[in-house]
């Protein structure tokens, strides 16, 4: 693994402090996304109709909606948060642990970030955070 830098290091109570405001951006995603891919269906249509001149009454909504998802996706890296899964509101904030980089991972539905793991591990390599995380 080459070594990333990251813009941001988290402590874990500055973590904690961004979760209302992400929470509220990754309920929006979620909103997007669900659309998006209720959409989907019918501008894969137009796509294959796009020889024969396609077209869908739900481009334009689409197409708005796919920068919508970019805009909020961008607010969320602009925080410091690595997105890791849309659907699950997965993140992941960049913490120094024992002298190396690793992610405290925390996902929608959890109150706190409670877990962390390896840059190379991810969310299947979640452990809980201990007394020296406090």
């Amino acid at each position: 693994m080459s070594e990333e830098t990251y813009e941001k290091l988290f402590t874990l109570a500055e973590a904690n402090t961004l979760l209302p405001r992400l929470r509220s951006v990754l309920e929006d995603v979620a909103e997007v996304w669900s659309r998006l891919r209720a959409l989907h269906p019918e501008i894969q249509k137009a796509r294959d109709a796009a020889p024969f001149d396609g077209y869908s009454p739900y481009g334009v909504e689409y197409v708005e909606r796919v920068a919508h998802l970019m805009f909020l996706i961008h607010q969320i890296k602009e925080m410091g948060v690595v997105l890791k899964d849309v659907d699950k509101g997965l993140c992941d904030f960049p913490y120094m642990r024992d002298g190396r980089v690793v992610y405290l991972c925390w996902h929608l539905g959890e109150d706190k970030i409670q877990y962390w793991h390896d840059i190379d591990s991810g969310f299947g390599g979640r452990e809980p955070l201990d007394s020296r995380d406090k």
